[in-house]
């Protein structure tokens, strides 16, 4: 514009020059003129613009350098550590995008940079190589004349904000949007198109600090604010730490956020085909039930202390090189939970074969229509009841576990805290109950105990609290202490069985191996 409305004679020879190399070093350039005009303030308010400017005398530049935060290099490599690509949308120079690009590895070190630039968006748009400066005239060939190892040109794009108004136009941007790296001279509504755009390919995430960027922040997928002024009222997101560096701490966290509701689902899924799944069957055949109190205890404690704690789990460090799954029945949720489905009902039908194959077992020879319906939980008092009770306890508790393996986009399951405390204090609760001799814990549970005179012809002391009779011809459901160490390994070998499932099946070795050679198709993009 000051070239436009200078005097000729006053613009130096050179002034072209220096201004592309100061934009090429990354540097704000403001030119600035000067012009004496002999009319009274009144008459120069009468004036058009163009009649004040014309005619100016060139003074000089004003050369400002906006250097780059020290995180923002760090922050660029980590998006594309995550498979995010990312790319430079401003209201400045080309050669200052292009520069700044450079400067955070944005743009690879080496890769050549073509600018197309156009005096107006009526075009043409001409292409030149921003180091050499000499035009391009076959884009497609300087495209495809050298590529990388995946197949992508070792060549990026810059436009300008005219050449990229014709691109739109004329309809070239389709195939060359995911070529540019830097759009540059880009006004608000520029902003919302370059964002519309690359909407139609993938989940697009807009971050800025300005006015001008408030459309473009309401408009794409994802808008995070680096400011706490008018950009913040219309992003969904804000922070206070103007950086990129926020991008990935908001990519860490919403990564973890979505892993995390899928662990919870899956956990909740598994709880739900436990408790409809064997224990239902077990309680429809053997006319069993589980006590009041056992009831309150996996529903009250294991459900809900699990369910809250796995919510705990914070993001991983770094971002993984794929997002997580978004598909409820997709490969991952369905081996997740499919395969800790059948692990769970197979060890607990077996486990009934091995009580049936104990020398002390007596099966339940009472009928259940005779019991009491206001006192339901007599059903309870058998080694059937017993078996179940303490295999399905074992397999909520741990179900809960297993799905707060932080995999690569949760925090390790050790830092966990809050989970691992509800998970020790329950898993050792129960243990007790199972392990130690009739107590006042098992009896209250029912479980291990029997009615006060049986458990002192067995050998025990007499308790020292109420017991209400048991509703079975033994009188009792204590196993001998040998069986119960046995039938504690058994519950912790299935525990074993279902971890060892998730760690190398579901998100171990076996799923590596198979994301190789199944890949997902997913839209190939150069980072």
């Amino acid at each position: 514009r000051i070239r436009a409305v200078c005097r000729p004679e006053s613009l130096p020879a050179d002034y072209d020059h220096v201004c592309a190399a100061l934009a090429r070093e990354g540097c704000y350039v403001l030119a600035v003129a000067h012009k004496t005009v002999p009319a009274s303030p009144a008459e120069i308010c009468a004036l058009s613009q163009d009649a004040v400017e014309e005619g100016c005398a060139f003074a000089g530049l004003l050369v400002f350098r906006n250097m780059l935060k020290p995180d923002a290099a760090s922050a660029v490599a980590e998006l594309k550590r995550g498979a995010t690509r990312a790319v430079m949308v401003t209201g400045d120079t080309a050669l200052t995008g292009v520069f700044v690009a450079r400067a955070c590895n944005m743009v690879p070190a080496g890769c050549r940079v073509i600018l197309g630039e156009s005096p107006t968006p009526a075009g043409p748009v001409r292409w030149t190589d921003v180091d050499s400066g000499r035009p391009v005239d076959d884009l497609d060939a300087a495209l495809r004349e050298s590529l990388d190892e995946h197949g992508f040109p070792r060549v990026e794009l810059a436009v300008g904000g005219a050449a990229f108004l014709h691109l739109c136009a004329t309809g070239q941007i389709d195939r060359l949007l995911l070529h540019i790296r830097v759009f540059a001279r880009m006004r608000p509504a520029d902003k919302v198109a370059c964002v519309q755009l690359h909407m139609r390919h993938a989940i697009t995430a807009m971050c800025g600090d300005g006015g001008n960027d408030c459309g473009a922040l309401r408009a794409a997928h994802v808008g995070l604010a680096l400011s706490d002024a008018e950009a913040s009222i219309v992003a969904p997101f804000s922070s206070a730490d103007r950086s990129v560096g926020a991008c990935v701490e908001l990519l860490r966290e919403c990564r973890a956020g979505l892993a995390t509701s899928f662990a919870n689902f899956a956990a909740l899924i598994c709880y739900g085909q436990v408790m409809s799944g064997m224990l239902k069957m077990a309680s429809f055949y053997f006319a069993i039930s589980l006590t009041q109190n056992l009831w309150m205890l996996i529903d009250g404690a294991v459900a809900t202390g699990l369910a809250l704690t796995i919510a705990l789990a914070g993001p991983a460090k770094r971002l993984a090189a794929h997002r997580p799954t978004a598909r409820i029945l997709g490969p991952q949720m369905l081996a997740a939970v499919g395969g800790t489905v059948l692990i769970n009902w197979l060890f607990a039908a077996l486990a009934y074969v091995w009580l049936f194959a104990q020398p002390w077992f007596r099966c339940n020879e009472h009928s259940s229509a005779e019991v009491d319906l206001n006192k339901w939980w007599l059903l309870g008092d058998n080694y059937e009841a017993s078996v179940i009770s303490f295999i399905s306890a074992f397999q909520f508790i741990n179900n809960g576990f297993l799905f707060n393996y932080g995999y690569v986009h949760r925090a390790p399951w050790y830092r966990n805290y809050c989970l691992l405390v509800v998970w020790a204090f329950l898993i050792t609760f129960v243990s007790y109950m199972l392990l130690a001799d009739p107590n006042r814990v098992g009896c209250a549970f029912r479980l291990n105990c029997g009615s006060e005179d049986v458990l002192v012809d067995l050998g025990y002391k007499r308790p020292a609290w109420s017991i209400e009779p048991y509703n079975s011809p033994l009188g009792h459901n204590v196993f001998p202490r040998a069986s119960r160490w046995a039938f504690w390994g058994y519950c912790v070998g299935n525990m074993l069985a279902t971890n060892l499932w998730q760690l190398l099946v579901v998100n171990g070795p076996v799923r590596s191996i198979l994301r190789r050679k199944r890949p997902l198709n997913r839209l190939k993009l150069k980072l």
